[in-house]
């Protein structure tokens, strides 16, 4: 676990960007409580010119008035601080959302692969909402409660220094005793949010699955599964609140013995004339009012525990780099762009070889259909074109030039992909096509929707919802939709991977189309099972095992009689 101090440096460095801010909101607490420990000073004046008997009204009455004045100003400053800390923390945890998503969002592949979406949403939501809870709820107090601390140890040991100095070991002891109690309550608190993150991650993959798992009656399986992480939540749940229940008492107990013995000091110092009658009013007002800042900040424990372990947990989330370096400053030449693979080799870091020495050259402008076995390694091949992944050994050019030289914003305009799985937002149709982008107009979203045969879309009011009843789309539809996106980039290597796997034959009509329209003049590399969708690319690579084991003109491969895709050919018509 963390040490406790590890939770603070995590705390100053989410909050970095609004010292400034925080600064003087700690400026205006010290104030805050330098007015709550004016007031029982004002009172112990009150009460010891009273005992004297000599008096005056105006020597009781100025105090007094002090007194009410200063009661008001540290409610409003009281009332300001809460409103500041609420702005301010929202401000921050809007911002660490969006700081935190787009770093999780330049991640490379296989971060991915081990954290499922429905833990990334906990960690970058449920985290972040912890924080900014503590923030607003609870980080205002205990620094207040901190101020205090030091404003009453340095008035005390003016008045007294006796009295000064037990405070201290009373404050360092009780100090002492609760923290190592909270340090407890927090590591039960990270695994309490580990355990949850874990039973969000299953219950998202297996709503994602749901037609499969009710399709094969894998129900069961997945209710027991299910069970046995949500008792794992349980017992982590449990083990959280009795750490924090067994702070509570000691918190408690540390309030309950600081009165007593503030009582017990001030009848021993009054009865030896050391201290007046104002003086132990004093005593006891200090101890009553550090009662109220202290319970506060104890009745938030459960948002003191679950921000301790998200700011750690945000700081290992912020300090996770991407294995893909992004600092390329090298473009190629304009147009198409011609790919090189010189012994490519690449695995996901488990050992097992993905692609093994694939050498591999295609000309600007020309189309490649990309065949071979399922997990033999197509897939991975296009995702090193687009750098989701880099080559674990050998080399990859682009328009001859390295791919990780080139800058990832140009990487990402001049190469573009379809995948097979299409991820529709629930948006409006416009920025469905566009992805947000406010620079593109109307009349080009129009002419790329009529472009893939979405004439429906083109026709209809571009602000319409995707997704609702009166906007649903088929399988296909959505493909074309993923199309038209890449037609507003007009990027120099097209990849498409499986794109027409889903589609019915008259979608596929419209798809193929669209797609020899939109290679014209481009590179492009096609993933593809239904060889009938390569009939018009120029060359073909079959892939087994992660190696090449056939490349050339596609019509030269059709007739050789010998040739791995000449056998693929005739497997396709057997099963047709």
């Amino acid at each position: 676990m963390a040490s406790s101090g590890a939770h603070w440096r995590a705390l100053a460095d989410l909050v970095a960007s609004e010292r400034k801010v925080y600064l003087r909101l700690g400026a205006v607490l010290a104030v805050a409580s330098a007015l709550l420990l004016i007031g029982p000073l004002l009172v112990r004046v009150v009460v010891d010119r009273a005992a004297t008997g000599e008096a005056t009204t105006s020597d009781i009455l100025t105090p007094a008035i002090g007194f009410l004045v200063i009661a008001v100003l540290a409610q409003i400053a009281n009332v300001f601080v809460t409103w500041v800390a609420t702005t301010t923390a929202w401000n921050t945890a809007n911002r660490l959302r969006l700081e935190l998503a787009d770093h999780v969002l330049s991640l490379d592949l296989e971060f991915h692969r081990n954290h499922p979406p429905g833990e990334l949403i906990q960690r970058i939501d449920g985290d972040i909402t912890s924080v900014s809870d503590f923030l607003s709820k609870v980080a205002a107090r205990v620094l207040g409660v901190a101020f205090l601390l030091s404003g009453m140890f340095a008035v005390l040991t003016w008045i007294q220094w006796q009295i000064g100095l037990g405070f201290l070991v009373y404050v360092l002891v009780a100090g002492y005793l609760s923290t190592r109690t909270r340090d407890r309550a927090v590591g039960e608190t990270v695994e309490e949010m580990q355990v949850h993150a874990k039973m969000y991650g299953g219950i998202e993959e297996r709503l994602a699955a749901g037609e499969d798992l009710r399709a094969n009656r894998a129900e069961p399986h997945v209710m027991w599964r299910f069970i046995e992480e949500s008792v794992d939540a349980l017992h982590a749940t449990v083990r959280s609140e009795k750490a924090f229940i067994a702070f509570w008492a000691r918190v408690q107990l540390a309030l309950i013995i600081g009165i007593a013995l503030a009582l017990a000091a001030s009848a021993i110092f009054l009865s030896s004339g050391l201290i007046s009658v104002g003086t132990t009013l004093l005593l006891v007002q200090y101890a009553l009012l550090l009662r109220k800042p202290l319970e506060d900040v104890v009745d938030n424990f459960d948002v003191i525990q679950k921000a301790s372990g998200s700011m750690i947990r945000v700081a290992e989330l912020r300090a996770e780099q991407p294995k893909v370096d992004e600092g390329g400053t090298t473009s190629p030449d304009p147009g198409a762009l011609s790919l090189t693979f010189t012994n490519t080799s690449f695995h996901y870091g488990d050992g097992d070889p993905i692609l093994s020495d694939i050498d591999l050259e295609i000309k600007a402008g020309r189309s490649v259909g990309l065949v071979g076995r399922t997990g033999g390694g197509k897939t991975t091949l296009t995702r090193l074109l687009l750098r989701l992944v880099d080559a674990t050994d050998g080399q990859l050019l682009l328009g001859g030039v390295p791919i990780a030289e080139i800058p990832m914003t140009e990487l990402r305009q001049r190469v573009a992909m379809i995948p097979q799985e299409v991820h529709l937002l629930a948006a409006s149709v416009r920025d469905n096509v566009t992805l947000y982008d406010t620079a593109v107009s109307d009349d080009r979203v129009i002419e790329a929707l009529r472009r893939v045969g979405l004439d429906r879309l083109a026709d209809g009011s571009l602000d319409a919802l995707m997704g609702t009843d009166d906007l649903s789309l088929s399988a296909g539809e959505e493909q074309l939709v993923s199309m038209a996106r890449i037609w507003l980039r007009s990027p120099d290597l097209v990849v498409l991977d499986e794109a027409t796997a889903r589609i019915d034959p008259a979608t596929e009509v419209k798809l193929e189309r669209a797609v020899a329209q939109l290679i014209e003049g481009r590179t492009a590399v096609i993933v593809a099972h239904r060889l009938s969708t390569l009939s018009a690319v120029d060359e073909i690579v079959v892939i087994d095992d992660g190696r090449i084991i056939e490349h050339g003109e596609r019509a030269v491969l059709e007739q050789r009689s010998d040739g791995a895709y000449r056998r693929l050919l005739e497997m396709a018509l057997e099963a047709s």
